[in-house]
């Protein structure tokens, strides 16, 4: 709780930094398909699973063609457990899906937006923190609450790019980006029986962000 309660807190910091700031608060939604990498149960394997994300963004020009961007956002996502089976008909191994790993948290995406010179382009690079919320264990006969078997943060790498529309002094933003867990993201390291012995957490998302400045925003 005192994650969160840091999480929130940080975003009225960065509000009010913003503010005072020649920069552009905004809002986005979108899908992402996320996927655990690692170690997983008894011969099973991690597929993608398709979900959704949103939240609110914040830059803050460092200058003409750089800015600072925070954006905290809820976003739900996880992954396939999937089991394998012979074929015998055609005598080959495939696998079926058993359980869907549900995961949401509230992540603080921090990185860096460089503009291209015609403004119609943004690359992205940072990281991001993540504080898991709630994780479900789902064999579609019933849920199973498994938010112990996740550790209290996660961070990762993020990058993409983004093809931005003015809208008169605002702008629309659809962004392509990839996140990359660079910390374990399970926390029964010794139990051989856990669904996530030691994992990692990786992510594609299409995210379709709004830009409204703050105050003037001079021309570039």
């Amino acid at each position: 709780m005192n994650l969160k309660f840091v999480f929130f807190l940080g975003c009225l910091f960065l509000f009010a930094t913003g503010a005072i700031a020649q920069s552009y608060f905004g809002f986005h939604t979108g899908i992402n398909s996320g996927k655990f990498s690692g170690d997983s149960p008894r011969n099973f394997i991690y597929k993608g699973l398709l979900q959704f994300n949103a939240g609110f963004d914040f830059d803050i020009k460092l200058k003409k063609d750089l800015y600072l961007a925070v954006s905290p956002n809820y976003l739900r996502s996880g992954s396939r457990l999937q089991y394998p089976y012979e074929n015998e008909e055609e005598e080959i191994k495939e696998y079926r899906d058993s359980i869907k790993l549900k995961i949401q948290m509230l992540t603080l995406p921090i990185h860096l937006n460089i503009i291209s010179e015609n403004d119609k382009w943004q690359y992205i690079g940072g990281f991001e923190l993540g504080f898991p919320v709630q994780a479900l264990a789902d064999n579609t006969s019933k849920e199973i609450d498994i938010s112990d078997e996740f550790n209290s943060v996660m961070v990762s790498m993020i990058f993409g790019v983004g093809y931005r529309i003015p809208i008169a002094e605002s702008y629309l933003a659809i962004n392509l980006g990839y996140s990359q867990g660079l910390t374990n993201l399970a926390r029964n390291l010794e139990d051989p029986e856990s669904y996530m012995p030691r994992i990692r957490f990786t992510s594609f998302r299409l995210t379709t962000i709004y830009m409204l400045p703050i105050g003037k925003v001079a021309k570039n």
